[in-house]
């Protein structure tokens, strides 16, 4: 009975154990996002939704009252400066909220400022903020008084900008900055929501000197034919003929180490210049990923309906990544600065990590590689922060090296990636260059045919020939040489062969 009893007790006890160990690996291999209200996926080489591990979770959600003060009203814009501070603007209160860097107390409010003559001027309904690390300057739209604020930090103001005198500026246009940012060379960009030129630009001394960036007409089959129509047509014609003219961007960032300044666009009927890369001359460097989509690659729910991706905001993380802001899902989308996807996190809800649909308004990231990600959603009035995980952090790091020309250094981060999502499709990309740039043509090859990058499998395959080429040549030569020589032996004895026939055939009849 008693061994009875023992051997029972040791086979629950293996069972128990066994069932440990399976909880154990479950919660090892599971996707890091099983907390998160939102399914965590990226896109496989085909293009397909795959589950994938998660670069951030969802830390916290930060309102008004947490901070200290009242509830945030209708909030539209947020911004970290140099030093990482955040500027939250409170466009409902009409104030600018100056919070510390580990976003938990308001370090400073704005209500009022001093004028140049000494009087106190309030904001109304501001709706952008942006803080130069050159000038050290907070740069201001203040909406509803059509205006913008140049101000130092005590509060005094160095320059007010309004609408412009120039005949360039359509005078029977109003003046509502919408969003704001200045470059390194001391020139304000303001963008307007009544025009389709760019943002209106003004130099260090607050004159106009026109428009930047504008987005490019969509080359549909109407816009063509009606290109076609007004080339051809009178000018009394061309009076009632419609127009073909370009979206207007309502956001932008800038690059601060590059002085690129990238837009993004959220309304449309068209793709075109969704997110733009622009350079000081004006010229869009994403013009060559003309069939590139931002956000998700399918625009419907798994229930069938059908949406269309806004981006109302974009950020350029100290590392160069672009993070996206899709207020129709509530999605953040993190692109590296070669606008590869790495992560998608976010959905529309009432839990942390998920947003109120069509109201998110702005994002912004803090950190050398991007350690939190933050969003602001204006229909609940806060902003939630996103901390890196573990793998998130292994990306990122593999990405730097890669994206630095460390190829090599980078192979190792990368097949770490690999041993954590075997789904990750730039994991494949990483290592496949590691492999070529380290002269392992055949292992690039293997690694590129997972990831169906065919332009590169091509590229490691001439190499791994000229590579078989070039270890086989003697070899090759000295089989040549043996088979031309072998071939000549053989044609000399056939020929002997056929000789010696004649020869015996000649002699018979001589005799």
């Amino acid at each position: 009975m008693k061994k009875k009893n023992k051997r029972s007790y040791r086979k629950q006890h293996c069972a128990a154990a066994g069932i440990v160990c399976l909880l154990v690996f479950s919660s090892m291999s599971a996707p890091a996002a099983a907390d998160e209200p939102y399914d965590v996926y990226n896109y496989n080489y085909l293009g397909e939704a795959v589950p994938s591990q998660a670069g951030y979770l969802a830390e916290r959600s930060v309102s008004g009252l947490d901070l200290g003060t009242t509830a945030l009203n209708a909030p539209a814009d947020l911004f970290k400066d140099s030093e990482d501070f955040f500027y939250l603007v409170d466009s409902g209160n009409n104030r600018i909220l100056k919070i510390d860097s580990e976003f938990t107390e308001i370090v400073q409010e704005y209500t009022s400022f001093t004028m140049p003559d000494g009087s106190e001027t309030t904001m109304k309904n501001p709706k952008g903020v942006y803080v130069s690390p050159d000038t050290g300057l907070m740069y201001i739209a203040d909406n509803e008084n059509s205006r913008a604020l140049i101000v130092n930090p005590d509060g005094t103001v160095e320059k007010e900008i309004t609408k412009p005198t120039s005949t360039v500026y359509d005078q029977q246009l109003t003046f509502l900055p919408q969003k704001i940012l200045c470059d390194n060379a001391g020139n304000v960009y303001i963008v307007l929501n009544n025009t389709t030129k760019g943002a209106a630009m003004f130099d260090a001394s607050g004159e106009f000197i026109g428009y930047y960036g504008a987005n490019s007409v969509a080359p549909t089959a109407e816009v063509i034919a009606n290109h076609f129509w007004n080339a051809i047509a009178s000018e009394d014609e061309k009076r009632y003929r419609s127009r073909s003219t370009p979206t207007a961007f309502d956001n932008f960032d800038i690059d601060t180490v590059k002085g690129f300044i990238y837009t993004s666009t959220s309304s449309g009927s068209t793709d075109t210049d969704i997110v733009k890369k622009v350079n000081p001359e004006g010229y869009n460097l994403f013009d060559y990923m003309s069939n590139f989509t931002w956000g998700d690659l399918f625009s419907t729910w798994y229930s069938g309906t059908s949406y269309k991706t806004k981006i109302v905001d974009i950020d350029i993380g100290d590392d160069g990544s672009i993070n996206c802001l899709d207020s129709t899902t509530g999605r953040v989308f993190q692109y590296d600065k070669e606008a590869d996807l790495l992560f998608i996190m976010g959905a529309t809800g009432d839990q942390v990590g998920s947003f109120t649909a069509g109201n998110v308004a702005a994002i912004e990231t803090k950190g050398e590689n991007c350690e939190n990600i933050y969003v602001l959603d204006a229909g609940k009035g806060s902003v939630t922060v996103f901390g890196q995980t573990v793998f998130g952090q292994i990306v990122h790091h593999a990405t730097t090296l890669y994206n630095g020309g460390y190829y090599e250094e980078a192979l190792d981060p990368w097949l770490e990636v690999l041993k954590r999502d075997g789904n990750y499709r730039r994991a494949y990309l990483g290592i496949s260059s590691a492999y070529y740039n380290m002269g392992r043509y055949k292992e690039s090859m293997e690694y590129a045919k997972k990831a169906d990058a065919s332009a590169r499998y091509n590229k490691a395959f001439e190499r791994y020939r000229s590579q078989w080429l070039r270890q086989h040549l003697t070899a090759i030569l000295i089989i040549a040489v043996v088979l031309i020589v072998g071939i000549k032996v053989l044609k000399r004895v056939l020929k002997n062969k056929r000789k010696k026939p004649a020869d015996t055939a000649s002699s018979g009849s001589g005799s």
